[in-house]
């Protein structure tokens, strides 16, 4: 082989490893967070406490952790959200429902216990212009879905 067929040679090779590896990464799934082992087990009342009292510390133990909380559902969204908390508490933790887990919604009631798993992404603690929203401590879950008893 001549050594300009060489060099082609090479490079033809790194550009269809190159393209399988980015097709690889392409299809690659997300994790279904629902159905893996939980880091933490927790009431909601408990997370919003946490993220409450010591947002530091709570950040360190919660936030990019597989969540389950149980809680009351407040609010439910048909676009995909939950809202676990008490009623007449401004504080609450939103739950976003993954795309495989969407309907799940249908599983719950308004003012019933729930049980769901998801990854703690953010919080958000009060302090806005609104003096309702200005009270409550918010914790935000993604990637969720409802878990089975």
């Amino acid at each position: 082989m001549k050594p300009k067929h060489k060099i082609l040679f090479v490079i033809l090779v790194i550009v269809i490893g190159g393209g399988w590896y980015a097709y690889e990464l392409y299809q690659e799934k997300t994790p279904d967070i629902v159905n893996k082992k939980a880091d933490v087990v927790i009431s909601a009342a408990q997370l919003i406490e946490a993220f409450s009292k010591d947002t530091a510390g709570a950040r360190k133990q919660f936030i990019d952790k597989i969540v389950e909380v149980t809680g009351m559902v407040k609010r439910i969204d048909t676009t995909g959200s939950v809202v676990l908390g008490e009623e007449g508490s401004a504080s609450e933790v939103t739950i976003g429902l993954d795309r495989r887990h969407i309907q799940d919604y249908k599983k719950i009631n308004a003012g019933a216990i729930a049980k769901f798993q998801g990854v703690c992404s953010g919080y958000d603690k009060g302090n806005s212009d609104d003096l309702l929203a200005s009270l409550g401590t918010t914790v935000e879950l993604r990637s969720a879905g409802v878990k089975e008893k």
